[in-house]
């Protein structure tokens, strides 16, 4: 008696989902591996679109035409160089229009029902925004470089060597990643692509231009005074003139925060990721639009 084996048809049959880690250490490592690929799938996006590059490069330039030369003519900075001054501030000013960016694409995410497909796919929850911040980040980049070369240009010096210059810098990508969890989480509550520019632009520009971006802090009014020393801008601008070596136009104004802030920078950044992350993933594993 011969048995004939008949090839079992898989047509039509859905296979398996993927076993997932059940460890903590192979939940983590996956997880590594989904953010590695969603932050290199927006990268690689942004290579498709050179306008986003184009226009995070041309920022800084005008920046420090607009404020440097045309406006820095009729400021003065006592105790230094007012484009010296200016360019140390707008490292961190462009942290906060990062952010913006980040809110932009999250939403448009959101309405092209890209993060919907998203959802579907086995991957950890923090992948995709964790992936769009950290893409914000490294797209960022040739502005950043751009900037420093127009401050060398300019006159801006790191006055206390390489190494807290590092550190300087080390710092500003700290506070731009998180805010840009800001970005992610005005991306995610808005309703559109255009409410989430609106809606971002606008404490970018109070929260930069009532600091010591531009201007010093002590020739402001008494009750304009108390607001932005409490600025957190002001703090972290504060930090990178002292790692860089700039002069402060009269030093700390006598706020704990401008006279600390290198420390407050660093602590207002982790407490920040430590709270917008969990609530941004929330956000992002419960919305429906």
């Amino acid at each position: 008696m011969t048995t004939t084996l008949t090839p079992t048809s898989t047509a039509g049959v859905t296979p398996p989902p993927p076993v997932r880690p059940v460890t903590w250490a192979g939940r983590l490592h996956q997880a590594i591996g989904d953010i590695r690929t969603v932050t290199m799938r927006y990268v690689l996006r942004a290579r498709s679109q050179p306008d986003l590059i184009i226009g995070s490069v041309l920022m800084p330039v005008i920046f420090i035409v607009l404020f440097g030369y045309l406006f820095g003519s009729a400021i003065h900075v006592p105790g230094g160089h007012y484009r010296t001054y200016l360019i140390s501030g707008l490292f961190a000013q462009m942290t906060i229009f990062s952010s913006s960016a980040v809110a932009v694409a999250v939403a448009t995410d959101m309405s092209d029902g890209v993060i919907d497909r998203f959802r579907t796919m086995p991957i950890a929850r923090p992948a995709v925004l964790a992936g769009r911040t950290l893409s914000n980040i490294i797209v960022g980049g040739p502005g950043l470089v751009v900037m420093i070369m127009c401050g060398l240009l300019a006159g801006w010096r790191a006055q206390d060597g390489l190494g807290p210059a590092v550190a300087g810098f080390a710092l500003l990508l700290l506070f731009a990643f998180a805010m840009s969890w800001i970005g992610a989480l005005i991306g995610l509550i808005a309703r559109s692509p255009q409410s989430a520019d609106t809606l971002s632009m606008l404490p970018a520009f109070l929260l930069g231009f009532v600091s010591n971006v531009f201007v010093p802090i002590a020739g402001m009014p008494a009750w304009l005074k108390v607001i932005a020393e409490w600025n957190p801008v002001s703090a972290v601008v504060a930090a990178a003139r002292q790692l860089f070596g700039t002069a402060q136009a009269g030093g700390a104004t006598g706020s704990w925060p401008l006279t600390h802030p290198v420390v407050v920078t660093l602590g207002m950044s982790v407490l920040m990721l430590a709270v917008l992350i969990p609530v941004c993933v929330r956000r992002y594993s419960t919305q429906e639009r």
